[in-house]
């Protein structure tokens, strides 16, 4: 009995020596494997470094500390991104879908500290060179959860120290990703939820402005903007040193942008953006136009156009802004200020801004206070199907002193203007060549004063002439007082819709002012 027992010890012994030592031939072989895998098996494309390697087989862990990663272009092989990591920790690792699917299965991902260094005029244009970067090695990449903690992030211009973008402190946890690397340029990765926290971003598009926010936080749910900014690089002034054609200077301040029900998907090999609703509050936009740079002459299309033109497809059932403030100055001759004007407690409702081939019209409406004193309403709306870019427009504004334009005026006319503006409203349809419609007004001795040029005193005899076509407002009019006038209007393509507006208001009050005021 005792010599049963002590060969079944000695069993028991034996079966759990060769089990550890195979454990740990297994682990030393795994190890050996992924550095193996990893100096030699991935593409040759990417340079792979790393201080130490950890692995525990029984926990399907792997644990990379202070790796980096080169990744090279495949016709001009040189090195276009950089990612440090502190620490690159994988969980859960499918081993039979790793050393027979050429697929990596992983539990949990989780990056510290990555640091990526992007330098995209590195890279080759050409599709087929990103064909070729993904001929070899894995296939597919799947992904439980995946963590990127406190990350930093700069795509690089093509001049010596020059950001394009920058992200100096993000959180990413990304959940169920799935990346096939066999159509990485097309769909990139597809995921069931997500979220992003990013602070102190930097977008550097031009050469004339900077886009900078504070922070971003976004999911599934919702997109959280908190004071998004354009920054002018250049004054006023300044700006207009550097410019061989017009060109705003602009200032946008947005304390908070809200996205609702966010996605972005790749049907059909193209990007789509969609979003039930944005909300802007407390915009601030001040725009600047030196008028002594020369014109550009460029062709401006309407906005259906552009939304057409657009190389992603777009779709955001509501925009709402709230509490806005808008300022337009312009500077017309080298010893005078700029005129400006500008309204206050913009709020604005933009229904259906999309380019899909089944969307509905675009409608907008906004009321604000024009020179802060005048209620003013504009409604908007057009089909961005429709070829010719017809659009409808009307608008009012309701007690406007006529004084309160003279800043803008009296520097870009040379005329002040006196009186009281009671009523005015129109409407117009046009396309993108021309437009025509009608307008109505009531106002109140009503009076433009032509000014001498080299002074601020009244050309008495200029504006007794041009006094003579102005037309009282009590003559002509209807039973409710008001005068009548046609709107006609050519569009300058080389200009903007707001251009186009303006010309139709333009012409709407000329004929009000000066015709018979009888309605047609």
């Amino acid at each position: 009995m005792i010599l049963k027992n002590n060969k079944n010890i000695k069993i028991i012994i034996l079966l759990g020596s060769f089990f550890v030592i195979g454990f740990f031939v297994a682990q030393w072989w795994a190890k050996n494997y992924i550095k193996d895998f990893l100096s030699n098996k991935t593409s040759s494309l990417f340079t792979v470094q790393y201080s130490d390697l950890e692995l525990n087989l029984l926990q399907g862990t792997i644990v990379l500390y202070r790796p980096s990663v080169a990744i090279k272009d495949s016709v001009t092989s040189k090195n276009h991104t950089y990612l440090k990591l502190e620490k690159l920790q994988l969980k859960g690792i499918g081993y039979w879908d790793l050393l027979f699917n050429e697929k990596v299965s992983l539990r949990n991902l989780t990056l510290i500290n990555p640091k990526i260094n992007h330098y995209p005029y590195q890279r080759s244009k050409s599709e087929k060179d990103k064909e070729k970067q993904l001929e070899k090695g894995l296939k597919t990449i799947s992904i439980g959860e995946l963590n990127l903690i406190n990350g930093d992030l700069n795509v690089m211009k093509n001049k010596a120290d020059s950001i394009s973008i920058s992200v100096s402190a993000y959180d990413l946890k990304a959940l169920n990703l799935k990346i096939n690397l066999q159509t990485l340029a097309t769909v990139p990765v597809v995921y069931k939820n997500f979220h992003v926290k990013a602070k102190n971003i930097l977008l550097n598009h031009s050469d004339y402005e900077s886009f900078k926010i504070d922070s971003i936080n976004t999911n599934k749910e919702e997109v959280v903007i908190k004071n998004l900014q354009l920054v002018p690089k250049y004054t006023k002034q300044e700006l207009s040193k550097h410019l061989s054609k017009e060109r705003d200077h602009m200032q946008l301040k947005i304390p908070e942008l809200v996205l609702e029900k966010p996605d972005f998907n790749y049907a059909n090999k193209r990007l789509g953006v969609t979003a039930t609703a944005v909300k802007i509050t407390d915009p601030k936009l001040e725009i600047y136009r030196d008028k002594l740079v020369p014109d550009d002459l460029t062709i401006k299309p309407l906005y259906s156009k552009s939304l057409r033109k657009l190389n992603f497809d777009l779709n955001i059932r509501k925009t709402q802004i709230k509490n806005g403030y808008i300022s337009y100055a312009e500077l017309v001759e080298a010893d005078k200020s700029a005129g400006k004007i500008f309204f206050k407690n913009v709020n604005a409702v933009v229904n259906n801004i999309s380019n899909l081939k089944d969307a509905k019209k675009t409608d907008i409406q906004i009321n604000s206070r024009f020179m802060g004193v005048a209620p003013l309403e504009l409604k908007w709306s057009f089909d961005v199907n429709n070829q010719a870019d017809a659009l409808y427009v009307s608008g009012s504004v309701i007690n406007l002193p006529a004084s309160v334009l003279n800043p803008f005026f009296k520097p870009n006319l040379n005329v002040i203007t006196e009186g009281t503006l009671q009523q005015m409203y129109f409407t117009f349809n046009g396309n993108n060549s021309k437009s025509s419609g009608i307008m109505k007004m009531k106002y109140d001795d009503f009076k433009f004063n032509i000014l001498r040029k080299k002074t601020s005193k009244i050309n008495k005899f200029l504006t007794a002439i041009g006094n003579i076509f102005i037309k009282d407002g009590d003559k002509n009019t209807n039973v409710e007082g008001f005068r009548y006038g046609t709107i006609e209007a050519e569009r300058d393509p080389t200009k903007s819709f707001f251009n186009y507006l303006w010309i139709n208001v333009k012409s709407g009050v000329i004929s009000t002012l000066t015709g018979d005021g009888k309605k047609e």
